[in-house]
């Protein structure tokens, strides 16, 4: 299946809305406001499938992915990311995010077969990306999707 996450660019609080082939509105990301790390749920028909929240320890990173109060994956930014892989300790096994992720282009690998490309298209004004999931969980892959981006822009930016 196809998604489409595209957020908007001067927006204080970033909620945004993933998109399916047919540009309906499947999931939502609601973004916490005024925390320390990235914190948000991911939400569809008004229930929350998945809840993120980052805790930064010392210089590293890491992030915690809720299903209803257990967590259920965990994702760490070591300073390996510049190696352009990311590996996920999720309810699923191990997962790795490989490719060009500091183009924003890269792959989701669970035992070396590919369930999801990420790869994001040029707009002046917002952050757009093509999401190709081939799994059971797709609101999990789009939760790590949302992760990866934001542990690209702290990388970009730094």
């Amino acid at each position: 299946m196809k998604y489409y996450m595209k957020s908007k660019l001067f927006k204080t609080k970033e909620d945004f809305w993933i998109q399916n082939e047919e540009n309906k509105e499947i999931f939502f990301i609601d973004n916490k406001l005024f925390t320390f790390g990235l914190q948000f749920d991911l939400i569809k028909d008004d229930k929350v499938l998945y809840s993120v929240k980052e805790t930064v320890i010392s210089l590293l990173a890491k992030y915690e992915v809720k299903e209803s109060s257990e967590i259920v994956a965990e994702v760490n930014k070591k300073p390996a990311f510049r190696k352009k892989s990311v590996k996920i300790e999720s309810k699923y096994g191990d997962l790795y995010v490989k490719g060009d992720i500091l183009d924003y282009n890269y792959d989701i690998y669970k035992d070396n077969k590919k369930i999801a490309k990420i790869y994001k298209e040029v707009f002046p004004f917002t952050d757009s990306y093509n999401v190709d999931i081939d799994f059971e969980d797709e609101a999990f892959v789009l939760t790590l999707a949302v992760i990866v981006d934001d542990i690209i822009d702290k990388q970009i930016n730094k």
